[in-house]
């Protein structure tokens, strides 16, 4: 095909009342890992009205939950040389959940930012692109998945069907294009001391002191000058203890930790060791164990690989800068790009309002995510 003059021949299908209304309606339900299924059918609605074709891949179930399935909708000829993922799961609403509210430019509430606005300006795309009648010389899927915010088990499902060279995550970056991604992992730390009468500590060994003295000489370790700045320690959760009048004899703690794609896993590892052998200096008669639980890797990507000319292109031409970052946190990208991919995190929302009580994403903005994306359908999916 001859290209027409622009990402307006896709920009002109783009509908701000109809992608506002579909953001609104996917907030409205609540949809947290292996609960997805309100937010799934709000989502394959919209896309069935449209006249796509949407495809249910069964996940399989967590514990305690019902049937799930992602979405895929496919466009253009196959396999996909491009894919766009989001994921439809939240996290819990600890103290609640509320219904969304919209003040001014801003859309208030669970899963707004993270990252139900990234997937409705993908749909929102998706349904330009297909309205626009215009034949595509290389072909496009959209997946919606399930289970980001545990381990990525509709990520995982995904690949076993659906590989394409280049993969887009509409995570929250501000619309930054992140090539690159940080690392991540998940700890079980472990303190085991002897129970003693509590006004006589000198019999016995303290396990919570203990554990409290290895979290901050972690804290300390991660302030080495070859770390410093490009790793971040999370404590997520402390328990041990008794009501009795006891020194506490066991203390169980998870830590989370996110480094930088430079980061060498070494320099790491030797820095949560030193940590736990100062905490057992101060606590001799303690025993401190760790066991990595979860891990995903980081990822560097040159931002001058040709498979991402048209991410550059697409994002020029939506007015917004070309600026390679890196993504700070988890996310299914790490899936894709460790089966082969070149993954790619941007979308609209700040991640720092993600899992927060006051989440919320622009308006304007997600609109702007839909022009980005229908720009970069134009120039990667369309004859040159």
């Amino acid at each position: 095909m001859t290209r027409g003059r622009s990402p307006q021949e896709f920009w002109n299908g783009l509908d701000s009342g109809r992608l506002r209304g579909l953001l609104e309606d996917a907030v409205r339900v609540y949809s947290p890992s292996y609960a997805e299924g309100p937010a799934a059918r709000v989502f394959a609605a919209r896309l069935e009205q449209a006249g796509l074709v949407v495809e249910r891949q069964p996940v399989p179930p967590g514990s305690g939950a019902g049937p799930r399935s992602n979405l895929l909708v496919r466009i253009g000829p196959q396999p996909a040389s491009m894919l766009w993922v989001g994921h439809m799961d939240t996290i819990e609403a600890v103290h609640g959940f509320r219904l969304p509210r919209v003040e001014g430019d801003l859309l208030h509430g669970l899963g707004s930012a993270d990252m139900k606005s990234g997937c409705a300006a993908m749909v929102e795309a998706l349904i330009a692109v297909h309205r626009s009648g215009l034949p595509l010389a290389r072909g496009l899927c959209l997946a919606l998945v399930v289970g980001e915010e545990e381990y990525g088990d509709g990520a995982l499902a995904l690949i076993e069907t659906v590989r394409a060279p280049l993969v887009i995550v509409g995570e929250p970056t501000d619309l930054l294009p992140c090539v690159s991604h940080n690392g991540y992992m998940e700890c079980q730390l472990t303190a085991q001391g002897s129970r003693a009468h509590a006004a006589m500590p000198e019999f016995g060994a303290n396990a919570i002191h203990a554990m409290l003295t290895w979290i901050l000489a972690i804290f300390d370790a991660l302030l080495a000058p070859e770390l410093a700045g490009q790793v971040v320690a999370n404590p997520r959760e402390i328990q041990g203890g008794s009501t009795m009048f006891v020194v506490p004899a066991a203390c169980q703690a998870s830590i989370d930790v996110h480094w930088g794609p430079g980061v060498d896993l070494q320099v790491l590892a030797g820095a949560m060791e030193r940590a736990r052998q100062a905490a057992l200096a101060n606590h001799p008669l303690c025993g401190l164990a760790s066991e990595v639980t979860f891990t995903s890797m980081g990822y560097q990507n040159p931002p001058e690989a040709s498979i991402l000319a048209p991410l550059w292109r697409a994002l020029a031409a939506a007015g917004l800068p070309a600026t390679p970052s890196v993504f700070r946190s988890h996310s299914d990208a790490a899936v894709f790009q460790a089966a082969g991919a070149l993954a790619v995190v941007c979308g609209p929302g700040k991640l720092e309002m993600a899992h927060s009580p006051e989440e919320q994403v622009s308006l304007a903005q997600v609109e702007q995510a839909a022009r980005f994306y229908a720009a970069l359908a134009w120039e990667a999916l369309t004859e040159t």
